[in-house]
């Protein structure tokens, strides 16, 4: 979704970066729900206001978009896995589905991890991943990310793609003043952020990397690039005063009062001091079968079965017990719930 390694999205505690170990965490999207908290104070700190405001989904971005609140996130429904899109009222709470979105005319459910921006001239820019969900994966290859526009938030025309990373999922993109282009695309297995830069948001470049879990980037009230993340303190706040170049740390918790395991966090700017914050947790107890979102559910049988695929599955190796999946999850590595912030 912005996905989105899947079967669990990065969360990172204390002990995975004291000993960089990545404990397995078998709970996919169908497992996550969005929740929101409220600034008052140009972001410096969030208030928790509501809870599951979206089941089954996950990994959201949400952006004002012609008038109107929107988030895009995965859903984590086993028939429905792809892109989706809701409205959001001006409390920041309540939503209504608009639908899943088309690329280039289809509904794509291995396009995951949403990340939009308006552009100056008044469209929507999608930036996305697409990583095998639905078929196992059978050789090792770069992650690609697209971008895709559109001129009504749900129908988007694919452009192609802007970059490739290995080991990396949910891309975040800012415009910064000078109308250049920064994304961030976290790197699980390194534990790392890397950032690049582009002067038209096409090609871009690496600049630098922070250490962090999975980000969003947005321009503070300074007019400055600002970039949150989980980690073991809480969702950090980072920023940069040299277009991304280097970031100091300014606040180790922005979300008060906010749920074990927040993660994906997103940014809805509704004027320079009042902003919502979006993001998802998992289910305490919730897990989702290896195959849940394969369409050949028999492709992770022992090798000989009729139709076995080679190679590291989407969404774990191989099962064995129905819903427990061994080895690294493709769709993010799981970790141990953080600690509830105070």
């Amino acid at each position: 979704m912005r996905i989105i390694f899947f079967l669990s999205l990065c969360f990172f505690s204390t002990s995975l970066f004291a000993q960089n170990i990545l404990p397995q965490n078998s709970a996919g999207p169908n497992c996550h729900s969005l929740h929101v908290a409220y600034s008052e104070n140009g972001g410096n700190s969030y208030n928790q206001i509501a809870n599951g405001i979206i089941s089954s989904a996950s990994v959201p971005d949400a952006v004002r978009f012609k008038d109107e609140n929107l988030i895009y996130y995965v859903n984590g429904d086993f028939d429905n896995h792809s892109i989706y899109v809701s409205k959001i009222g001006n409390d920041g709470k309540s939503s209504k589905v608009l639908g899943p979105i088309t690329l280039d005319g289809n509904i794509i459910k291995d396009a995951v991890d949403p990340d939009v921006i308006v552009t100056p001239d008044g469209r929507l820019r999608l930036f996305y991943y697409v990583g095998l969900f639905t078929k196992p994966v059978t050789y090792p290859k770069p992650n690609k990310f697209y971008s895709a526009i559109s001129d009504d938030g749900i129908n988007f025309t694919i452009e192609g793609v802007v970059t490739e990373l290995d080991n990396s999922t949910d891309p975040t993109v800012v415009r910064l003043k000078d109308g250049s282009y920064l994304l961030a695309i976290p790197q699980a297995k390194e534990l790392k952020i890397t950032i690049l830069r582009s002067l038209d948001g096409y090609k871009f470049q690496e600049i630098t990397s922070i250490r962090g879990g999975i980000p969003e980037l947005a321009i503070n009230s300074d007019g400055n690039p600002e970039i949150l993340f989980q980690d073991q303190q809480g969702m950090v706040r980072q920023t940069s005063t040299d277009f991304g170049n280097t970031w100091k740390t300014d606040k180790k918790n922005v979300l008060i009062n906010g749920l074990v395991g927040a993660a994906s966090p997103s940014i809805l700017k509704i004027s320079e001091q009042k902003r919502f914050l979006y993001y998802f947790s998992a289910k305490k107890g919730c897990t989702t079968d290896p195959t849940a979102y394969l369409e050949d559910k028999n492709s992770l049988l022992p090798s000989g079965h009729k139709g076995q695929a080679k190679g590291e599955p989407p969404l774990g190796h191989g099962a064995g017990h129905k819903s427990q999946a061994k080895g690294e999850p493709p769709l993010g590595h799981g970790v141990k719930p953080g600690q509830k912030t105070k």
